[in-house]
């Protein structure tokens, strides 16, 4: 699971496993920047984040049992399509699932990687694509904020993955995939390292 805000370049951290063989439940959210057309967030799971958290305050406007209701056979389903597609596992990947991750623990117990970039470079982006506010700094501090306490508070292991240092940084690369348990065939492997560069 990639925890992030919006900004962070967790996008380019999902393409990155796309290419790996991780399946990241297709169709995708597409977005109106050139840079990142296709945002890697599954278009079915992104909507029940929103049923249950809006997107703009980051404050609840559902239950978590609406949201446990709709991710368990959806999730199921798209374990069947990572195995027809002999996917290796399954990457979920959205800003909305910070504030539902004591269910997702709960229903699929999954490996976390915490992907981080300066506020100040989270807000340039936003500022790039003239997006709302909750896209940039003032998002990035709630949502951080959440994130690290549960983190802390679960005490659950996770990877740290300062955006600037996956990309210029092969080394870390290699340890998000040994994180994972990933091992890609080298064509799968060439193909994300040039879809870093």
């Amino acid at each position: 699971m990639l925890l992030s805000a919006w900004g962070t370049g967790s996008t380019s951290v999902a393409g990155y496993l796309d290419r790996c063989g991780v399946y990241t439940c297709p169709p995708h959210q597409e977005t109106i920047d050139e840079r990142t057309p296709n945002a890697y967030e599954p278009q079915a799971y992104r909507a029940a984040l929103a049923d249950v958290i809006d997107e703009f305050t980051l404050e609840p406007k559902g239950d978590a049992d609406s949201f446990r209701a709709f991710l368990e056979p959806w999730i199921e389903g798209e374990r069947e399509k990572a195995a027809d597609a002999n996917a290796p596992m399954i990457a979920l990947k959205h800003p909305l699932q910070t504030y539902l991750l004591p269910v997702l623990e709960e229903v699929l117990r999954p490996r976390y990687v915490l992907i981080t970039r300066p506020f100040a470079d989270i807000e340039a982006t936003r500022q790039r694509r003239v997006w709302h506010p909750v896209y940039g700094e003032a998002g990035a501090q709630q949502i951080y904020g959440v994130l690290y306490t549960w983190l802390h508070d679960s005490a659950r292991p996770y990877l740290g993955l300062p955006y600037a240092a996956f990309r210029s940084d092969p080394g870390l690369r290699r340890k998000l995939l040994e994180f994972l348990d990933l091992d890609p065939p080298p064509d799968s492997l060439r193909a994300a390292e040039d879809w870093v560069r």
